[in-house]
């Protein structure tokens, strides 16, 4: 049963100096962060070196090549599965003025739009009477393959939830184009998008992120760049307001090796393969960065410093039970708590990384009713009431990573808990989805 139902964010009512103190505290933990440990002394207490980091790109492109395509035909047959998603309504496409490749037309929108006939939502009617919301979403795919069209369930949920038009954009591949030209043309699109609001028949003051995996990480790092472009030498007039931003199971930290965040994960041997993440950081990363300097938050978005943090609008997060990336998912929905951030997060318990992707292809239950409470809270973002949710979302949405009988999720590595094999001893879990159900 569950036990709490609260929402976080909004300022403290305790003194002045314990605020002052409290934030001390918090951004020295961000620089702890953002700062390697020495062997032995913290979570990146070894150097992993990933064995395709000094691969010919002409290599790490043959292999990526090779899983696009298995990955195509999976999201393809999956989007036809029913009920099936629509169709993207057109497509758009948009300047890359920010990478080191620049090009007209460079970077292909799928644009979800809806019915002519469909009625003005709530959301959209208290913002403005004729315009609509805006998302811009970013797919996964370990930043070396996917499209836009791979998210078209979760597009068609907000076209019909939010009334609103959803951006579906594919930013141009690595290792043909590694960081940080995904997160340029991120950042591209969001300022494109953001200034042809009124041909796209979109409120300007209304726009939202979302992204999956890789979608996550480099929605999460356009914003920051958004609060000072100067920083990395962009050369920006004018940053547009984002309302919210809605991520599903984003890699956040880059300065951690991938044994380690095994290592840490429930069931090491649920993770996504080693062949598979050694493929997309060498790729990405190209050439390779030490880890001591991958704190850039353009790479490393969750390691932002306490000034940006405390600037973002509400944040959704949606974290899987058996992924690598759900500690650090965890201790960034802490950070932004401390910090004074609006966030809501949840975990699929028992599901591994990209949960709500193909295979299966026929989608699961739990994806209708995740995509349901990332809106949820989108919606909340877009009222008159902000952020504040209301008895009726009891059970909908929860700040409060726990479980349905209010027992604490076990994040601890197998070796920690003390198991002697993996599974074994284990009773098998009814899924659960957390919190809130």
């Amino acid at each position: 049963m569950l036990r709490k139902i609260t929402t976080s964010g909004g300022q403290s009512t305790s003194s002045a100096s314990s605020s002052s103190s409290k934030r001390s505290r918090l951004s020295a933990k961000l620089s702890r962060s953002a700062s390697r440990s020495t062997p032995g002394e913290g979570p990146c207490d070894e150097e992993y070196v990933n064995p395709l980091e000094n691969v010919a790109r002409w290599r790490l492109s043959a292999n990526a090549m090779a899983l696009r395509s298995g990955a195509s035909f999976a999201f393809n047959w999956g989007n036809r599965s029913a009920p099936a998603p629509s169709s993207p309504s057109r497509t758009i496409y948009l300047d890359s003025t920010l990478s080191e490749w620049k090009g007209k037309d460079a970077i292909r929108v799928d644009v979800y739009e809806p019915s002519p006939t469909t009625q003005p939502s709530k959301a959209r009617a208290a913002a403005d009477p004729v315009k609509r919301v805006g998302v811009i979403n970013l797919h996964g795919g370990g930043f070396i393959l996917g499209s836009g069209t791979d998210d078209a369930r979760w597009a068609c949920a907000v076209v019909e939830s939010l009334d609103a038009i959803v951006f579906s954009v594919n930013y141009r591949l690595a290792p043909g184009y590694p960081f940080p030209t995904p997160v340029e043309d991120t950042l591209d699109s969001i300022l494109q998008i953001h200034a042809r609001a009124g041909e796209f028949n979109v409120d300007s003051n209304r726009l939202l992120l979302s992204g999956f995996s890789a979608g996550g990480t480099l929605s999460l790092a356009a914003w920051v760049i958004l609060q000072d472009p100067s920083r990395w030498g962009y050369e920006i007039s004018s940053s547009p307001s984002i309302a919210g931003l809605a991520l599903f199971y984003p890699l956040l930290d880059f300065t951690t090796s991938r044994p380690v965040k095994r290592r840490l994960c429930v069931k090491p041997h649920e993770t996504l393969p080693k062949s598979m993440t050694d493929l997309f950081d060498a790729s990405y990363i190209h050439p390779t960065i030490p880890y001591d300097n991958r704190d850039d938050p353009r790479l490393s978005p969750g390691l932002m410093p306490l000034e940006y943090m405390e600037r973002l609008p509400p944040v959704h997060l949606c974290l899987c039970e058996m992924d690598m990336l759900l500690t650090e998912g965890l201790k960034f929905a802490d950070n932004l708590r401390e910090a004074g951030v609006t966030v809501t997060s949840r975990v699929v318990l028992g599901e591994k990384h990209a949960w709500d992707k193909p295979p299966p292809f026929a989608p699961k239950a739990s994806v209708s009713v995740e995509y349901q409470a990332a809106i949820v809270a989108m919606r909340h973002w877009l009222s008159d009431d902000g952020a504040k949710l209301t008895r009726a979302d009891v059970g909908t949405v929860n700040d409060q990573t726990q479980v349905a009988d209010g027992a604490p999720l076990d994040t601890r590595s197998r070796v920690e808990r003390g198991e002697r094999d993996e599974g074994e001893g284990e009773e098998k879990r009814e899924k659960i989805l957390l919190p809130g159900y």
